[in-house]
């Protein structure tokens, strides 16, 4: 199987998931994530796309309790990150991060195996980004369906295993991070 096949068979799963499993899901997720939620923390989320999970919950309980909420921004010249602080106006005068300066980084996937090797949508924006994250790596954390763990992921030299997957039945520690 090659990596394209390997995307395209676990996307096809999680876009086969039902909708209502997605929704219970996606608030279970929420709960789970909870736990990360500190002062003075600075965290990468997402804005879901399709069949990925919902974030909506767990950025709603985080700005409600003050933790600042940054989500991605595609620069069209590079494929490196910048992040913006959620709910910010993208304008070309928006205050912006790159990822070494976040504390937690939630990062959507296709698939990820029981290395913490994880398969994105192929665009390579997120290993790009953290490989610019020498000095300081946040923690990285993949957010998905329990459907989407398989054995073992397609991985080429670039790809970086991340610290954590949290799904719907729970949370996958694959290497404890330098700090929390």
């Amino acid at each position: 199987m090659t990596k394209r096949q390997q995307r395209q068979q676990l996307r096809q799963q999680r876009k086969n998931l039902p909708l209502s499993f997605r929704k219970t899901a996606s608030e279970r997720i929420a709960v789970r994530l909870k736990k990360y939620l500190r002062p003075k923390r600075k965290i990468a989320v997402y804005r879901a796309a399709g069949s990925e999970v919902d974030l909506s919950l767990f950025i709603h309980a985080a700005l409600k309790r003050k933790v600042s909420i940054f989500e991605p921004l595609i620069d069209k010249n590079s494929r490196r990150l910048w992040f913006i602080e959620w709910g910010k106006k993208r304008t070309r005068h928006a205050i912006k991060y790159r990822i070494e300066h976040m504390s937690v980084a939630l990062i959507p996937l296709i698939g990820i195996d029981k290395n913490g090797f994880r398969l994105g949508q192929g665009g390579g924006f997120y290993d790009y980004s953290l490989s610019f994250a020498r000095r300081y790596r946040p923690q990285t954390i993949g957010i998905g369906f329990a459907c989407q763990m398989v054995d073992k992921i397609i991985t080429e030299q670039h790809d970086t295993a991340l610290d954590a997957f949290v799904c719907e039945e729970k949370i996958y520690i694959f290497r404890q991070p330098e700090r929390l």
